[in-house]
């Protein structure tokens, strides 16, 4: 790698692609395809009653993973272009505050939700940026 090529992507529609290959994988903590998510979330949990027994071990274990998942994923996002459309600068901001911040703050399901809703319309916003009248579709 040269000094000037970017680590994770750069750009606008790269960093948003290299993003969008997080979602729905096996690390992100909210799929149930083939145990993994489940095996690591118990394993979470087991890790929570110890180190932390006053919290919500499951709360605490669901946002640890969160974190980690969120670590990976937001790290397309450092060398985003500043022209980047609004709903995608917050998603970067959001998930590089998740995944970088410790901000200590448990992360919940609707913190997801929030994150695929964001990821929705920086798509769209960027179609708009390039003139295309999109629409997301049914399915």
């Amino acid at each position: 790698m040269n000094e000037e090529q970017s680590e994770f992507g750069a750009g606008i529609v790269v960093c948003l692609a290299k993003f969008s290959e997080h979602l729905w994988n096996e690390w992100d903590p909210t799929m149930r395809r083939d145990g993994r998510a489940d095996r690591l979330l118990e394993t979470e949990i087991d890790i929570a009653k110890k180190v932390y027994p006053e919290d919500d071990p499951e709360a605490r274990a669901f946002s640890s993973l969160v974190e980690r998942w969120a670590n990976g994923a937001s790290d397309h996002f450092y060398d985003l272009d500043e022209k980047a459309p609004p709903a995608l600068k917050e998603l970067a901001s959001l998930t590089l505050g998740m995944g970088h911040g410790f901000t200590g703050r448990l992360w919940t399901e609707e913190d997801v939700d929030r994150i695929r809703a964001l990821w929705k319309q920086a798509c769209l916003e960027v179609d708009g940026m390039l003139g295309v009248k999109s629409d997301w579709g049914q399915w």
